[in-house]
């Protein structure tokens, strides 16, 4: 800037002097409004910038770019309505056998036993029952062996008193007859040992004071009397049957 002035001052100074330094005869020249002064300037430097042009017509379409990548999964959408029923399905292959079930309840059993006594009782009006057990007689006499066997044959077997009460059902059948009955105890097996038909220790006894004793080495066999005492007797002898079921 400091430079361009300094161009200027020059170049008027020399005007100046030119025109101070001319003679009066000779003629003044005039200033031609047309004629342009040469300046020596530096270089330009940069305007700023100008304003955005109108947006220009609208280009080509351009080819179709290559696929994105898989955005994410969207939310579930609303529950349509319910499709039809379908067809019946062909039946599947046949399972494997289960498990056994747990065992029924005893209560249940125990209530099928009862009628069961209850039903023999209606057709036996003598027998008596204790408990789960139905001690009852046909009339039938017989010796050790037949009285066993019939009560087998019955579904029963030749009556095994456990308990008082139970011995005390037998007694009553025993004075209702007026006729002894065996039980089915016996020592056949080993003398001095009674044992039940199953082979299994008697629990339970009511012998006659002195009994049992075993006379004349052949008593292997049980009797009761209508004080519901129990005295060894012969297997061989005949008594009153009476089977429990």
């Amino acid at each position: 800037m400091l430079l361009h002035s300094t161009l200027i001052t020059f170049a008027l100074g020399i005007s100046l002097l030119k025109t101070s330094t001319a003679s009066p005869s000779q003629n003044v020249q005039k200033w031609d409004p047309n004629a342009c002064a040469v300046v020596v300037c530096g270089p330009a430097q940069n305007g700023l910038p100008g304003r955005d042009g109108r947006d220009g017509k609208e280009g080509p379409k351009g080819e179709k770019g290559s696929q994105g990548l898989k955005g994410s999964q969207g939310p579930p959408g609303k529950m349509g309505p319910a499709g039809l029923v379908g067809g019946k399905g062909s039946p599947g292959e046949k399972g494997t056998k289960g498990d056994s079930g747990d065992r029924g309840s005893s209560s249940l059993t125990s209530c099928m036993l009862q009628i069961s006594l209850c039903f023999l009782v209606i057709m036996f009006p003598n027998g008596r029952i204790v408990g789960e057990k139905i001690f009852m007689t046909s009339g039938y006499e017989g010796n050790f062996d037949s009285l066993k066997q019939r009560c087998s044959q019955a579904g029963g077997q030749l009556a095994s008193p456990r308990n008082a009460a139970e011995n005390a059902a037998i007694q009553q059948i025993v004075v209702l007859y007026n006729k002894s009955v065996f039980l089915g105890i016996n020592d056949i097996q080993t003398e001095g040992r009674f044992k039940y038909l199953n082979g299994e220790n008697i629990v339970y006894s009511n012998w006659q004071t002195g009994e049992p004793n075993n006379d004349k080495g052949i008593e292997d066999c049980v009797e009761v009397y209508s004080s519901g005492k129990w005295n060894d007797k012969s297997c061989g002898d005949k008594r009153l049957i009476v089977c429990e079921f």
